[in-house]
């Protein structure tokens, strides 16, 4: 409890003080709160020093991925008479649950550590019935389970015929990079060739980049490494001299 209020003073006195600080910093919008001001840097990692500029909401906290995936689910459940729907919100970022509750008729959230959620699953095999749910929400967990198609597989199971499934990852690489063990929790870097698996596994696959979307949201990962600007990532979603977009893959059964 203390931790949430911290939090939300933090969120009240932090966009004023940081106008007052930066004055000449960049506006954006965020689709998420409503906020328009600076958004804060992130540092991504001490050594080597890698940084995501102007990624941070000062109004709710969302970054990059958390605002393109509102817009995504906007896009995608606007027109879905969601309120008739469920949805399974696995790993769930508090950012966008009000969004996902106010869409769906059933929401459930599932972790496999969290104790906070409503089911605590392994998503490489998942205790639900086949064809479960309408749609199932997964972003930035693929890098963990070390069995990445009995994931897409999984996925891919617990969803009714016309279901949805929205996975969001970031693509370092043309094709994945499994390290074979956990380094720092982590099996793998995600490359492009996780597209090609999940149209192994789904009869469509939207790709949903951030260029789709308005400049003033900032969806953009603006990486700097040691001091200088890094856009060394795949065609499919390289920024020339700034750094990467996010992807959005919407898997239609």
């Amino acid at each position: 409890m203390r931790q949430l209020w911290a939090e939300r003073i933090k969120q009240a006195v932090r966009p004023g003080l940081y106008r007052t600080i930066y004055p000449g910093r960049e506006h954006f919008t965020c689709p998420i709160c409503n906020y328009r001001g600076p958004f804060k840097d992130k540092i991504v990692s001490k050594s080597p020093a890698v940084t995501r500029v102007d990624s941070k909401c000062l109004g709710c906290s969302s970054v990059e991925r958390h605002r393109m995936m509102h817009l995504v689910f906007d896009e995608v459940y606007g027109n879905w008479s969601a309120d008739q729907k469920s949805i399974l919100h696995i790993a769930p970022e508090d950012c966008l649950k009000p969004q996902l509750q106010s869409f769906f008729g059933t929401y459930h959230t599932a972790d496999l550590l969290q104790t906070t959620v409503d089911f605590n699953e392994d998503v490489q095999d998942m205790s639900f019935p086949d064809g479960t749910y309408d749609s199932v929400l997964i972003s930035r967990v693929l890098t963990i389970p070390p069995d990445l198609e009995a994931c897409i597989r999984e996925i891919r199971r617990v969803l009714k015929p016309g279901g949805i499934a929205i996975i969001a990852e970031i693509y370092f690489h043309e094709e994945s990079i499994e390290y074979g063990k956990f380094i720092g929790e982590r099996s793998r870097e995600i490359g492009v060739d996780l597209i090609t698996m999940m149209e192994r596994h789904f009869s469509r696959v939207e790709k949903y980049t951030s260029d789709r979307y308005e400049e003033e949201y900032q969806l953009i990962n603006r990486m700097v490494v040691d001091g200088e600007p890094h856009d060394d990532y795949p065609e499919l979603v390289r920024v020339p001299g700034v750094g990467l977009m996010d992807l959005v893959a919407v898997c239609h059964v």
